[in-house]
């Protein structure tokens, strides 16, 4: 398909779109405007009950008609502090044992209301409604947990703190939901293992219910939150009567086994290997959680996006293996922490090849350090005491080279024994405000190397949040036997106004020429100096056919640290609305009016590219995504007149929801970058003098994402996530660089040309069997390949890619999680005479048996 054609297509689909009617509000709804006394905040009172009911959503239990209700919900969005669409009503119970809430959601139409299926924690990306319920056990305005549920029964919960949120924590705790001839109802337990809260005689905890009506698009809250303040949490009621409850002993453990077959490109048969491990979580107190990795096994993470890299920096790719994504939110104070440097390609991954005798060749490389064990420490305490402290530890990795004539082999180390830390201390201030310290600490003993950052970082915020003032103090430090340390520094201070229409931020964010976090952390570059200014206005109340806009303009002046000198200025414009169709648009502009003197693409320090003027246009066009089908189109264009350099990238992304069980999802793109201007080679002379060769190139690149999931209830779900990624580099001439950072063409002739493919294929069904327990079973296939010989045939370049090497694994893992409580009651029962062991999965039915969380 050629660029024309495929712009045509997205400009066809934007306009018919608009066509497509958005579901319409009740006919009074927009005149219901709330009083003043109808936003203040609220308080609601719990009740003690002495037999637990049966989470079904039947709601039938006496007790539930006899309890306090929360209800005169009032809407958050699209029109903020009026009366919602339709009525809800909320009840809380607890015992000895757990938190209990029941919630009816009334609506006239029970066939319209959204249900789509999907994963644990999707409910946000699904067409579904939802009611969320929000606690806050300190009652700070600062650290919550959150509990989702779908008509459907779906569940997500999350952590917030400070510094955001933890989306990738999962909980313990029981719902289950039905939708009634009057609506949707719904049924939660909350074991109190699931939450963290003070040991005081009488509880008061923080507390709002959301509720989503996804064919409206409407969000309402049981406590008025106004939407032009980023800090929700002050908007937050209270639930009290919550009494002489103790927090339980919180200890569980996770084992594993995995078996794998194997299929290597340098290796002719299968292969196959059983691995087994356990991670281990222990409540230290009503604050602090222990958690333990022993024996950890990450293969059937997704596979990661993989990329030709031209720049002279480091790809960051997510973090997807869970240990490391939950619960860590502590350790992203001062952005000095990497999850994934730790198990990463060894440090002397090159040392293999670099040692290589006549004869001999590499058979066998690690391209990860393998963990023996990871533990971490997190929690907060009732006065807002934050605590954190990770350590991991990776063995000794070694490269196998072999005769290829006699058949010895040797060993080559490419990473010695490492040992990985963290510690964090966080003070929560008033105001939503917090106070910061944090060390990481990077050592290799066979080195004598270690790697040492400490940093601060705190923010002051007004009581009416119109004024938040922020600041950080990073120094790293660099300790080799033999060798004097080095010593680094980086600093950033920020003004901002986070709320209301209006919004601004003014930083400066300045690091010298030795400051190095990565040994645990990730930077590409240092020695830069940069200050930005941010003015922003929002609109928040729908008005004709808008229902909400952001519009931002930005400036950043960068320059070197040391020497100072000028590195680029650029001037940003960009604006989101947001229709009351649904649909929405994202522009954004940019301009380098005094071009960019880039000192980093010469690959050899003192020398500078001087990049001439360039503007860029990105347009972001998304429909109405409670559609069954949906479209999110995006046009970039970017050019440098002077050297006659153009770019365009056309993605097209188009969702098809075939029923509430089955999706499929198409991510395309395709990118040119005609004329390009990049660093080729270097040579260096006999007095050591460098020749830095640039080329003139045309890079090109597709990238095609293919998602497809069916889920057959809530625990049993099947997906598939195919990748392509195609890029090509084609040089046409070659140049010189001068000492002045511009230019000079160059006889230099050497066939640099690129033809890289990343394939990769993930295959994954998973079935949570028990609470917390779960069955997977996944195929990987990945190939990649790279050449000099450029294909200009998609179909062509895919085939061959697909007839090349490729690495296949099949996997089957096994999670089983057990309660300590549940353990205790069964080996306590046996003694007794009862039933005892007769099953180790908990029924819903047992006050003390306890849910567990869910490996998504």
């Amino acid at each position: 398909m050629t660029e024309k054609r495929a712009i045509s297509i997205t400009l066809i689909l934007i306009l018919l779109t608009f066509f497509i009617p958005a579901a319409a509000l009740p006919s009074n709804h927009a005149e219901n405007r709330l009083d003043s006394v109808s936003l203040m905040r609220k308080t609601i009172e719990a009740k003690r009950i002495s037999t637990p009911p049966k989470i079904d959503g039947e709601l039938n239990e006496p007790f539930w008609s006899t309890l306090p209700v929360a209800t005169n919900f009032v809407e958050y969005s699209p029109r903020n502090g009026i009366l919602p669409p339709f009525n809800s009503e909320v009840r809380f119970a607890f015992d000895d044992v757990a938190f209990y809430i029941s919630a009816i959601m009334f609506d006239p139409h029970p066939d319209s209301i959204c249900k789509e299926l999907g994963r644990r924690d999707q409910i946000e990306l699904l067409n579904t409604d939802y009611i969320s319920f929000d606690i806050l056990p300190y009652n700070d305005a600062l650290n919550m947990f959150e509990f989702k549920v779908s008509p459907a029964n779906l569940q997500s919960d999350t952590k917030y703190s400070p510094i955001g949120q933890d989306v990738y924590w999962d909980a313990v705790w029981e719902s289950a939901a039905r939708i009634t001839d009057e609506g949707w109802v719904v049924e939660v337990k909350i074991p109190y293992s699931a939450l963290r809260f003070p040991k005081v005689d009488e509880q008061v905890w923080g507390i709002n219910m959301w509720r989503h009506v996804r064919r409206y698009q409407s969000w309402s809250t049981w406590c008025f939150v106004d939407n032009k303040v980023r800090e929700l949490f002050n908007y937050y009621g209270e639930v009290n009567g919550i009494n002489n409850i103790d927090p339980p002993v919180r200890l569980s453990f996770s084992p594993y086994v995995t078996g794998y077959i194997e299929k290597n490109p340098d290796i002719k048969n299968w292969s196959w290997l059983f691995r087994g491990g356990m991670d281990v979580k222990y409540g230290i107190n009503d604050s602090y959680t222990l958690d333990m990795m022993l024996i950890p096994d990450f293969g059937q993470v997704q596979s990661d996006d993989i990329i030709l890299n031209l720049s002279p920096f480091e790809v960051r790719y997510d973090e997807k293996r869970q240990f490391f994504t939950e619960g860590t939110e502590l350790f992203d104070k001062c952005e000095i922490f990497y999850t994934r440097r730790v198990g990463e390609l060894p440090k002397n991954f090159g040392a293999a090849w670099d040692s290589l005798g006549p004869d001999e060749k590499v058979v066998k490389n690690p391209e990860e350090t393998r963990i023996i064990n990871a533990t971490k420490i997190s929690g907060r305490n009732a006065k807002g005491l934050g605590l954190g402290f990770f350590n991991a530890m990776t063995t000794n990795t070694w490269a196998t080279i072999e005769d290829s004539l006699t058949g010895a082999r040797r060993r080559v180390s490419t990473q010695p024994f490492t040992n990985y830390n963290v510690m964090v201390v966080d003070q929560n201030l008033k105001n939503n405000s917090y106070v910061t310290l944090i060390n990481t600490n990077y050592f290799t003993p066979d080195y004598n190397y270690s790697g040492n950052v400490t940093g601060t970082e705190a923010r002051i915020c007004n009581k009416s949040n119109t004024l938040a003032v922020f600041g950080r103090l990073n120094v790293s430090q660099e300790y080799q036997l033999g060798a004097k340390p080095v010593f680094g520094h980086r600093y950033r201070i920020s003004v901002s106004k986070p709320s209301g229409k209006f919004q601004y931020e003014i930083f400066r964010d300045a690091m010298d020429n030795k400051y190095n976090p990565n040994d645990m952390g990730f930077l590409t570059n240092n020695n830069e100096d940069l200050n930005y200014i941010s003015l922003g206005y929002n609109t928040f109340d729908p008005f004709w056919k808008i229902n909400r806009t952001q519009t931002y303009f930005n400036a950043i002046y960068s320059t070197l640290n040391t020497p100072n000198k000028f590195m680029d200025l650029e001037f940003e414009l960009n604006h989101y609305t947001q229709f009351t169709s649904f649909w929405a648009i994202y522009l954004e502009g940019a301009i380098h009016p005094l071009g960019t003197h880039d000192f980093y693409e010469p690959r050899v320090w003192g020398y500078v590219y001087k990049r001439p003027l360039d503007y860029d246009f990105t347009w972001n066009v998304a429909t109405d995504l409670r559609k069954p089908f949906r479209l999110h189109s995006s046009v970039s264009v970017g050019n440098r007149s002077e050297n006659k350099n153009f770019s365009w990238t056309i993605a097209l992304v188009p969702r098809i929801r075939f029923s509430d069980k089955f999706t499929i999802k198409l991510n395309s793109s395709v990118s040119k970058d005609l004329n390009d201007f990049g660093w080729v080679q270097t040579s260096y002379d006999s007095f050591g003098s460098p020749t830095i060769f640039f080329g003139r190139r045309d890079v090109s690149a597709v990238n095609n994402i293919l998602d497809a999931m069916y889920i057959f209830n809530p625990k049993i779900s099947l997906s598939l996530r195919i990748r392509h990624y195609w890029s090509q580099v084609n040089y046409l001439d070659y140049y010189t660089l001068n000492a002045e950072g511009n230019l000079k063409p160059s006889t230099y002739w050497q066939d640099h040309n690129i033809n890289f493919n990343a394939f990769s294929a993930d295959l994954q069904f998973i079935w949570y069997f028990a609470p917390g327990s779960e069955l997977s079973v996944v195929w990987k296939n990945y190939i990649m390949t790279i050449g000099d010989k450029l294909n200009h045939d998609y179909f062509d370049d895919l085939a061959a890619t697909l007839s090349a090497p490729q690495t296949n694994s099949f996997s089957v893992r096994v999670l089983y999680y057990l309660d300590y409580l549940y353990i205790k009651k069964v080996f306590s029962g046996k003694k007794k005479g009862e039933e005892g062991m007769r099953g180790w999965s908990p029924s819903p039915r047992q006050e003390d048996a306890l849910p567990t969380r869910n490996l998504n």
